[in-house]
């Protein structure tokens, strides 16, 4: 009875995430002009940077995102060199999905800081990956050049999408499309895409609370400390589950968010999981790659490689040698200050995700 409960509440929570990120794509389509005015002004590559971050901050999805960067690609709207920096402000923007999750938990301040530490851990390692490859990226184009050449060895698209049928998409769609049609008949759009955001934070909050309290109860046994032996003495077995469970819900978002809870009840521990958690952005590259199939040429298919490759790259350089972990030790720093002070969670999630971005954007355009 507690395992059905459990999964009922993770299927509620996924209608949230989704609600969430439908209300801000609506509110996105209401004032389209703003944005179609933004994007069609990254020139510059810190701009690109700045933009990806901020409106993939603002759509809760850098699958959303970055498709829209290889449609505008495909169709010859940008160049490549234009799309690659917002690709990776992209997988920034993405991480506050995780850290809005962990905010359910702000009413205790131990599981708080577990729970943060997961965003946290998210928002160093893409945020390093994004130091280390963007210098590179501007010099020498490593990933476009990259992308360009593995591109040759792949079928192009040929104007249809290559997306399968995924029932758990469908399935969590038609609470949240009834929910959208029953709003949109008694409120204009935008206030409907507002009331939509705060059932989606009630819904989020109300299933984080119970999710954790069920997993405690549900791993009193020694399972907790077999599932941590396990993933602690592979972590490729981590970073492949973070892949499959990644590519089939198509979304790093809902994936990492997944884990919040179970590191905040302290099933899993934070080295345990970030194998995983890199294994989701990793594995959330498949929708564009899909995207790209829809288009013929292979434009698009080059950003979607280099948007798998960037995480590859970050894969590579701060995962297989244990003193080259430092997304780890940033993500525990920030944790702790967190437990110390909830404000300086607040002012790390507004200077990343807000000012800093704002202020690139101010800067360049």
């Amino acid at each position: 009875m507690r395992a059905f409960l459990f999964a009922a509440l993770v299927f509620l929570f996924l209608v949230a995430v989704k609600l969430f990120g439908d209300a801000t794509e609506s509110l996105t389509q209401i004032y389209e002009s703003s944005w179609n005015s933004l994007l069609t002004n990254f020139k510059n590559p810190f701009l690109s940077l700045s933009l990806g971050i901020f409106l993939t901050a603002i759509m809760q999805s850098s699958s959303a995102t970055t498709s829209i960067a290889v449609a505008m690609v495909a169709a010859g709207t940008f160049t490549l060199e234009q799309a690659v920096p917002f690709v990776m402000g992209a997988n920034i923007g993405t991480s506050i999905t995780c850290n809005i999750v962990a905010l359910g938990h702000i009413g205790e301040r131990k599981t708080f800081s577990k729970a943060y530490s997961v965003g946290a851990l998210q928002d160093v390692f893409n945020i390093l990956t994004v130091f280390t490859i963007f210098p590179l990226e501007l010099k020498f184009g490593i990933l476009s050049k990259t992308a360009q050449y593995l591109v040759g060895f792949l079928p192009a698209g040929s104007g249809t999408s290559g997306a399968g049928w995924n029932p758990l998409p469908t399935l969590v769609a038609i609470p949240v499309d009834f929910i959208g049609s029953m709003l949109s008949r008694f409120c204009v759009p935008t206030c409907a895409a507002i009331l939509m955001m705060v059932l989606a934070l009630v819904i989020l909050f109300y299933t984080l609370a119970n999710i954790t309290s069920n997993m405690k109860v549900l791993m009193e046994s020694r399972i907790e400390e077999m599932l941590n032996r396990v993933l602690s003495k592979n972590g490729f077995l981590g970073l492949v589950i973070g892949i499959i469970v990644t590519m089939i819900i198509q979304s790093s978002s809902i994936t990492t968010s997944l884990l919040v809870p179970l590191v905040a009840s302290g099933v899993l521990r934070l080295d345990v999981i970030y194998p995983i958690l890199i294994g989701a952005n990793i594995g959330t590259t498949i929708t564009a790659i899909l995207a790209a199939m829809a288009y013929p040429g292979t434009a698009g298919l080059t950003l979607a490689l280099v948007h798998m490759l960037f995480n590859v790259s970050g894969l590579l350089l701060y995962y297989p040698l244990p003193f080259m972990r430092f997304p780890l030790l940033g993500a525990k720093t920030l944790a702790k200050n967190a437990e110390h002070s909830r404000k300086y969670v607040f002012a790390w999630l507004i200077t990343v995700y807000v000012l800093i971005p704002l202020v690139g954007i101010w800067l360049f355009l």
